[in-house]
């Protein structure tokens, strides 16, 4: 008769697994409040809070060196995703903490984390001088430029679109414009790991300098003169998308060279959301000359 093992298997397979994969193991905390101020760094001015799962994969993914640590709610559910996340932790060396999922909302600022959040260093802005010495000389280039888009969910969302649809960089004002928060970075999806983002002092003079670059400045406006689906796309191209209520800034709309509309029923919409109209526009210029 063969022994019975199955007491023994059970007992395995009861431990959590994400207790037996910490890789930088410390003292078990006694109280929720110990989880916090001695497992884990507290994020300041000089880390960056990155949340959800695609976010933290890929951030680590890019720049595993500037990790701090990872920190997982407490009996999470395994996936593909949060698997790869360990992966990830085992090959880099990097610090992981189980936590109450309390302590990440307080970390993150908010629910919204998918129980998964990680501290980085906080990342330095490309320059708008090197930014252009990156961009190809010649062929179809898109960029995206931003005109007070103040909302960071928005700003993450066309980030997401931006990189989807081939843009090569999106370029904001530094004054009265959304920032790289957790939030812009989870609605990102990753993107903000490879897109590049340029912050500027002035939005105009940067456009300015783009055209004499070559680049065509297209502004979207809900009145404007040229229709989106029937416009011949120059190759080397800025969108512009302005804020949700006021629209692109006049000074800036004198700038541009165009003015675009996209066409849609009259009805009690009034108009898309920033963000989706600009998936819209990016769409169009991809499918012109992909």
């Amino acid at each position: 008769m063969k022994p019975d093992y199955s007491g023994k298997k059970k007992r395995r397979e009861a431990q959590p697994p994400e207790r037996s994969i910490i890789l930088k193991p410390g003292p078990a905390p006694a109280t929720e409040d110990a989880a916090v101020s001695e497992e884990m760094p507290e994020a300041n001015g000089h880390s960056e809070v990155v949340g959800g799962l695609n976010a933290v994969l890929a951030a680590l993914n890019h720049r595993p060196r500037s990790c701090r640590t990872v920190m997982v709610a407490e009996g999470r559910h395994r996936n593909a995703a949060l698997d790869e996340i360990f992966n990830l932790i085992r090959r880099h060396g990097l610090g992981y903490r189980t936590v109450p999922r309390q302590a990440l909302d307080r970390t993150y600022g908010r629910p919204g984390h998918q129980g998964v959040v990680a501290l980085f260093d906080r990342r330095d802005y490309l320059s708008f001088e090197d930014f252009l010495d990156t961009l190809p000389p010649e062929g179809p280039v898109m960029l995206l430029a931003l005109d007070q888009v103040e909302d960071p969910g928005n700003l993450g969302a066309l980030m997401r679109s931006a990189l989807a649809f081939g843009a090569a960089g999106v370029i904001v004002p530094r004054e009265r414009s959304a920032a790289l928060t957790p939030t812009a970075v989870n609605a990102a999806a990753g993107a903000a790991e490879v897109l590049p983002l340029i912050r500027v002092v002035n939005l105009r003079r940067s456009l300015e300098v783009l055209q004499k670059c070559g680049f065509w400045l297209a502004a979207a406006e809900e009145d404007g003169e040229t229709d989106l689906f029937s416009f011949e796309f120059p190759e080397r191209l800025v969108m512009v998308l302005g804020s949700e209520g006021r629209g692109v800034s006049p000074n800036i709309k004198k700038t541009c060279d165009y003015l675009l509309a996209i066409p849609q029923e009259r009805n009690h919409v009034a108009s898309l959301n920033v963000s989706v109209a600009g998936a819209i526009f990016m769409c169009e210029f991809f499918r012109r000359f992909r």
